[in-house]
């Protein structure tokens, strides 16, 4: 496999201008001052499991702090970044080219470097991470804050989560960042393609063996993606894994994912996974036929088919400007239409079916979200509120759609006994038609897409249609 990030120079300064242009178009008051705040972030610290234990956890870097420096794998460090041309504060954009970046990092620890080894150093980092204006350790964070304090005379802004005694905490400067996360550069597309590359490949490799004699558990299943997640180069989950068989399938976040398949199961596994590169997500999500020779069995074959024609239409409508709204609502219509015509929903036209929300219990969640440095990335919601159709409840994404935005597209139908139990014998469902779908559990189809200035592009490259599925899985 090609990697497609060998040569990537993270543009750490071109996102800070983002954040910059944004921060003084949330806080016109910033127009007005001779010179623009200079930014105080701090990154994720090393973390030990409980208070009274020194076993560390897995270290994770601060996704702002990631966005601004690059630094994804350096933990106990600080950054300072600042408008380094007082004039730029009146142009239209601030550019790249008046941004200075300084980065801090601990001095080295004789004990850490017993145990844990020596911690890259500052002339190694520099050629990791060329766009930053300066790295040094934080011995001189005093003397650099105090320099520019005393040639600018600036507010300093943090994060609210942030404590520092010379900063203050501003909602614009989190709004402004978040939003400036949004869209993504060419290189954070790139990272997030070769992300979907590595997923692609470990999905397409458990597809392949799904049905082989060593596959006899969710656990077994999860197993193969993450050797070939591994394999690939690819250390870390974006997030915890979904592998859930039959009735697990139906549960949205399931991830137990230690039940064992009976024997001589016929249904189908829903897996959710997705290996992150550099801080950047990739969600991807397949559901297989297990047992059966490898072949869905018709009540799965029935309910795959409307979820791939609700994921379809879709992509065939994602493109600038539409709202991420119309998009659920297309995805609850589609989904009516098949449910409807299987006999499960009856009574009922489509459009009364979306608007008395009779799809919501096989349906609950929304088609997708942003995706990023966070699996379910930030400015989805950029008012902090949701539509109040029931349909719209927990749709993370809730704007219209911009080129630059990675979004992921994963509809679904699930036959969740919890969920739908409320709506048994109701006049809009026909409970002995339904009986015959509650072993399907759950079907989940989930891609992770660009949107570009014609529609979109999507990232995700693994088969999806029942006759590419079932070739794969054939034993």
């Amino acid at each position: 496999m090609i990697n497609l990030i060998s040569n990537l120079i993270y543009p750490a300064r071109h996102h800070a201008s983002k954040v910059f242009n944004k921060l003084v178009e949330f806080n016109p008051i910033y127009k007005n001052l001779k010179h623009l705040p200079i930014i105080y972030l701090e990154g994720n610290k090393t973390k030990c499991r409980d208070e009274d234990t020194d076993r560390e956890l897995k270290f994770h870097q601060e996704s702002n702090f990631m966005y601004l420096t690059g630094a994804h794998d350096l933990p106990n460090a600080s950054a300072l970044v600042y408008v380094t041309n007082p004039g730029s504060i009146n142009e239209q954009n601030i550019s790249p080219n008046h941004i200075s970046i300084i980065l801090f990092i601990k001095p080295i620890d004789p004990l850490e470097v017993m145990w844990s080894g020596l911690p890259p150093s500052i002339d190694q980092l520099k050629k990791l991470l060329p766009d930053l204006t300066d790295i040094r350790y934080q011995i001189d964070f005093d003397d650099h804050l105090n320099s520019l304090i005393n040639q600018f005379n600036p507010q300093i802004l943090t994060l609210p989560k942030i404590s520092h005694s010379k900063a203050q905490s501003d909602s614009a400067l989190l709004k402004a960042i978040h939003e400036a996360r949004t869209t993504k550069t060419d290189q954070e597309i790139q990272i997030m393609r070769y992300a979907n590359q590595i997923s692609s490949h470990a999905h397409t490799c458990l597809i392949k063996s799904i049905n082989s004699p060593n596959i006899q558990s969710e656990l077994d299943a999860e197993s193969i993606f993450l050797f070939q997640s591994n394999r690939q180069g690819a250390k870390h989950q974006a997030y915890e894994p979904i592998f859930g068989y039959g009735h697990n399938a139906g549960t949205l976040h399931y991830n137990a994912n230690d039940a064992k398949f009976p024997p001589n199961f016929q249904g189908v596994l829903l897996v959710d996974a997705g290996v992150e590169i550099l801080g950047y997500a990739s969600d991807i999500t397949r559901t297989l036929p297990v047992g059966n020779n490898g072949k869905f069995t018709p009540e799965s074959r029935s309910i795959y088919s409307i979820v791939l024609e609700m994921q379809n239409a879709a992509l065939q409508n994602i493109k600038p400007g539409i709202d991420w709204q119309e998009i659920q609502i297309m995805m609850h219509k589609v989904a009516a239409k098949g449910l409807l015509e299987l006999g499960i929903l009856k009574n009922r036209t489509i459009d009364e079916c979306y608007e008395e929300g009779h799809v919501v219990p096989f349906f609950p969640h929304g088609v997708g979200h942003f995706l990023g440095l966070d699996t379910h990335d930030v400015g989805g919601l950029p008012n902090g509120k949701v539509g109040k159709h029931a349909t719209m409840k927990y749709l993370r994404l809730q704007r219209k759609l911009e080129a630059g935005n990675v979004v992921t597209v994963e509809p679904g139908l699930y036959f969740n006994e919890f969920l739908l139990e409320p709506v048994k014998g109701s006049e809009f469902v026909d409970d002995q038609v339904l009986k015959n779908y509650m072993n399907v559990g759950g079907i989940r189809i989930e891609d992770n897409v660009v949107v570009t200035e014609e529609g979109c592009e999507n990232l995700t490259i693994v088969v999806k249609s029942i006759e590419d599925i079932e070739k794969l899985t054939d034993i």
